[in-house]
């Protein structure tokens, strides 16, 4: 009786040393992404820059709320790295994503942190660990720090498959293996170029095959991520076929024994002498909708430099009055 006692005793203290979780849960079921417990369709907005030396302002982020925006895709490595060359986090690197994590929360904003970058190692264009293992700490750390917060989704890698520096999936892999170690609920996926998952034609052959199967696969070699996030060819039908290549997509996960969900993470976007006009973006996004993707991603370049221009004054006409309308959209529509 004494030792149980004890041992009772033992497993209380572990649990007040564990921290509360903090914020909303998200979660998978299924296909979907759930909000403490809540299917939820997540509409999100690019801010890649948002962790760099001059965070977004208080009217950016008020303007992403009353827009309905769920969450924002933001970059550990986009301007200034959150983390020094041995994969440890740098002390402003750790402040800043705490203070974004709390102002995001604070508005109901969820946060997609994408970890890491193409080419990080030595000898790459854009280095910031000292070697393969560092980056691995990296990971690591991040995982630790955001233990407590429940309503952050990790990419791995942004566009593993980018000639800049591609990680192979055994190697992705070892990433996601690090977060599970610290943290096994935490949900994650990787991002891939446009045509690493289906062709611009919306076909997905033998290759694109293999590598759906080895994304969302448990087996040696295979990364085994909890949803399915392809960049999808920017070709001139982009909106118009959002539909059918998540449709396509869907049967090859399918054919893969696989329910993740499907999140669009980045999409086509504006480019100068080449603007999207509203009507485009609803498309895409209700396409994205109808086939039921359990996100959308609206995707800009006003968060690519905060410094230089804030996020809402950098948005053109054009994305202002797509962001203005997309939510209601989505939120009428009626998936089939």
């Amino acid at each position: 009786m004494i030792r149980l006692l004890m041992c009772l005793s033992a497993l209380a203290l572990v649990g007040a040393a564990l921290p509360s979780p903090t914020g909303p849960t998200l979660a998978a079921a299924g296909a979907q992404f759930t909000l403490d417990g809540q299917e939820t369709f997540l509409l999100g907005v690019s801010l890649f820059d948002a962790l760099g030396a001059t965070p977004p302002r208080d009217e950016d982020l008020n303007a992403l709320q009353r827009w309905g925006v769920k969450v924002v895709r933001v970059w550990a490595h986009w301007s200034v790295p959150i983390y020094d060359r041995d994969g440890s986090l740098t002390p402003d690197g750790r402040a800043r994503l705490a203070a974004l994590v709390g102002r995001l929360r604070s508005r109901g904003i969820l946060l997609e942190l994408v970890l890491l970058r193409p080419g990080q190692l030595p000898g790459q264009k854009d280095v910031a660990f000292s070697s393969a293992d560092a980056r691995v700490r990296a990971v690591t750390s991040i995982t630790t720090t955001l233990l407590n917060d429940r309503d952050v989704l990790f990419d791995l890698f942004n566009e593993h498959d980018h000639a800049g520096g591609p990680i192979s999936h055994r190697d992705a892999r070892r990433l996601r293996d690090a977060v599970k170690a610290v943290d096994p609920q935490r949900l994650v996926t990787i991002s891939s170029t446009g045509t690493h998952l289906i062709t611009p034609a919306g076909t997905v052959r033998q290759r694109e095959e293999q590598n759906v199967r080895e994304e969302v696969g448990r087996g040696p070699g295979d990364v085994g991520v909890d949803i399915l996030a392809p960049h999808l060819p920017r070709s001139g039908d982009w909106a118009a076929a959002t539909d059918s290549r998540v449709a396509i997509l869907r049967s090859a996960l399918d054919r893969a024994n696989s329910a993740v969900p499907i999140y669009l993470s980045e999409e086509n976007r504006h480019f100068p002498g080449r603007a999207i006009a509203p009507v485009t973006y609803v498309r895409a996004a209700t396409g994205a909708r109808a086939a039921r993707a359990a996100g959308w991603m609206f995707h800009t370049e006003a968060g690519f430099a905060l410094g230089a221009r804030p996020f809402l004054a950098a948005l053109t006409p054009s994305e202002r009055a797509a962001l203005e309308q997309l939510s209601d959209k989505i939120r009428a529509f009626r998936p089939k």
